[in-house]
């Protein structure tokens, strides 16, 4: 795993977007490691709304029952930008 998987899923986890109770390191990693693919495909070109609404798919995707688009996901989306970039 890569410095940016940990200080993503590290961010992810504090969210907790679906508020997971006992929550463990790695419930999210899968959702994680999709983020950190999609940072590394864009690489120059990343902008802040096109994370924020690969963060709102990924979960959505994942845990749609449990998941709604969340406005919360464009502070998490620039959290990652600061530690990631």
């Amino acid at each position: 795993m890569t410095a940016n998987f940990y200080k993503i899923q590290e961010i992810i986890n504090e969210w907790n977007p679906i508020e997971i109770e006992p929550l463990l390191d790695d419930e999210y990693s899968f959702e994680v490691e999709y983020i950190v693919e999609f940072i590394s495909e864009q690489k120059t070109d990343l902008t802040l709304l096109a994370l924020r609404d690969t963060i709102n798919e990924v979960f959505n995707q994942e845990f749609e029952r449990f998941y709604t688009q969340s406005e919360q996901a464009l502070a998490i989306a620039k959290k990652i930008m600061h530690v990631c970039l």
